[in-house]
């Protein structure tokens, strides 16, 4: 029988995975998944209007409501997709999180609860809400 090695792509791909499902944040409320819209279809490479998904995640009194952008035909390839939504509820002083795996970032979000997330790769991404004086809340995890 021959020995099965991993390619180093493999590992990596591998990694990426398990970091995606990554329970750090056990201590956090989840905002599960209440409505989703299903895809477009993918457009033609001449059509440049978005394929969406609508997603909306909530939790007690917090709401977020998640439009996932991937323009067909965009020079700029997998980096050109993008995570629109609202924070509704409690969310004075809200801090909004994009988590990947093995890493995240702030953005930021405007008085009325939008934010935006652009200039993402394809790939799993969940939603972290951090309010003063409140557990933080994560969204399950989907696809950009």
């Amino acid at each position: 029988m021959k020995d099965r090695t991993d390619s180093p792509r493999d590992t990596a791909g591998r990694a990426a995975a398990l970091a995606a499902f990554d329970r750090r944040d056990d201590g956090a409320d989840l905002a599960g998944l209440t409505e989703q819209a299903p895809a477009r279809p993918t457009a033609p490479r001449a059509d440049r209007d978005p394929v969406t998904a609508s997603l909306r995640f909530d939790h007690d009194d917090l709401g977020l409501a998640v439009r996932v952008l991937a323009p067909a035909g965009d020079p700029r390839g997998a980096s050109a997709r993008a995570v629109h939504g609202q924070l509704t509820g409690h969310v004075d002083e809200a801090d909004l999180r994009v988590r990947r795996p093995g890493r995240s970032f702030g953005v930021r979000v405007g008085a009325d609860g939008r934010f935006a997330a652009t200039g993402l790769e394809r790939g799993p991404l969940s939603l972290e809400v951090r309010r003063p004086g409140r557990a933080p809340v994560v969204t399950d995890w989907f696809t950009v």
